[in-house]
């Protein structure tokens, strides 16, 4: 992005603890000068402004909108203003990156879509694991099949706490597992299946754990909770060939290869298959230390100057994650009925209710 002697400038809309993080990073990779930071919170302002003194500093919305040197808004701001906030922007002409999840509907998410693609901007979806080195290293392994045929992932983001107001826990945390596990898998969950509750009685769940199967065949479990004592962040990626490991909250060797699984040969004299085990070496991988959220914000930024880049988040992958979240909380209120992600709205055989794009027509 040109940055030059103030010609254009991104814009921040939202200066709580994540457009915090936000602020910090983009002063890296711009001027201070090409940064508008946003927030209707004066004592917001009052707080950072110091660190920032060559950065504009506004209280309202239109100071994004307004400005014609502004190409590009980022949006942290609560979940449910995600939608109107980036609709706006895209309607002013302003590239967009809103942090997880893009939307509260899946029919929200598209409309954005097909906005930034008539408009021809950039709709970006802040799904920053996807540019973590970790995540990168497990997607590498995964292409050169070290472990073989996908079979199944588990992931667990566990912590106590934050409570939050607007949202339940799926829609705050189960974002980061979606995303990773569709980034790793290459491809989309067809049915989602929830059991979830509410362990002090708000009536907002608080725990949830999710199955998702995918057309290959491979299944994920994603288990996420505001209740646990414990901070874990934890996925496994179990193959054909062995098994991977990555934990986010070990600073040293965070993923580790284990070259380990079950052969199946078939018997001479009975005609079964015989179950052996196959034991290889542990390793872990070098992986470098580099903020996710500083390289999430460049690849936006060069995704705005380069029309034809395909982003790695781009709008249509935050689509599939919220249709999936959608589906989540969907089959949870159902009392945990699995809902496919196809093509209709329909109670099959089966039982289950088919989520799809009937529900987001144009």
């Amino acid at each position: 992005m040109s940055t030059g002697g103030g010609s254009s400038k991104v814009a921040l809309v939202g200066l709580g603890y994540w457009g915090e993080k936000l602020l910090r990073n983009l002063a890296v990779l711009v001027d201070q000068e090409s940064i508008v930071a946003v927030d209707v919170l004066s004592e917001r302002q009052r707080l950072l402004a110091p660190a920032y003194p060559a950065a504009t500093f506004a209280g309202s919305r239109e100071a994004a909108l307004e400005d014609d040197r502004v190409r590009g808004v980022i949006i942290a701001t609560p979940v449910v203003t995600h939608a109107d906030l980036a609709r706006q922007a895209l309607e002013a002409g302003r590239h967009v990156l809103v942090e997880k999840p893009l939307a509260t509907s899946a029919r929200q998410a598209r409309e954005l879509v097909l906005l930034g693609q008539a408009r021809s901007l950039t709709v970006m979806a802040g799904h920053t694991f996807l540019f973590s080195p970790r995540v990168e290293a497990v997607k590498a392994i995964l292409e050169r099949g070290k472990i073989g045929r996908l079979h199944y992932a588990t992931t667990s983001r566990l912590n106590l706490g934050l409570y939050r107001r607007d949202i339940d826990v799926i829609w705050d945390l189960a974002p980061h597992d979606f995303s990773i596990v569709f980034h790793l898998f290459g491809e989309r969950p067809t049915v989602v299946q929830t059991t979830a509750q509410s362990s002090v009685g708000t009536g907002v769940p608080d725990v949830a754990f999710i199955n998702l199967s995918f057309p290959s065949g491979a299944i994920a479990s994603v288990l996420v909770s505001w209740r646990a004592p414990k901070k874990v962040r934890n996925i496994v990626v179990v193959g054909e060939d062995g098994m991977i490991v990555y934990d986010d909250t070990q600073p040293d060797e965070p993923v580790k290869i284990y070259d380990r699984g079950v052969v199946s040969t078939e018997s001479a004299s009975f005609g079964e298959h015989q179950l052996t085990y196959r034991y290889g070496d542990t390793v872990s991988p070098y992986i470098s230390a580099q903020e996710p959220l500083a390289r999430e914000l460049a690849h936006f930024l060069a995704c705005m100057d380069d029309a034809g880049q395909a982003c790695l988040s781009d709008g249509w992958f935050g689509y599939e994650v919220v249709r999936a979240l959608e589906a989540a909380e969907l089959s949870w209120k159902l009392g945990g009925v699995p809902v496919t992600v196809g093509p209709s709205r329909r109670r099959s055989r089966s039982g289950r209710v088919d989520l799809g794009l009937a529900d987001i027509a144009e």
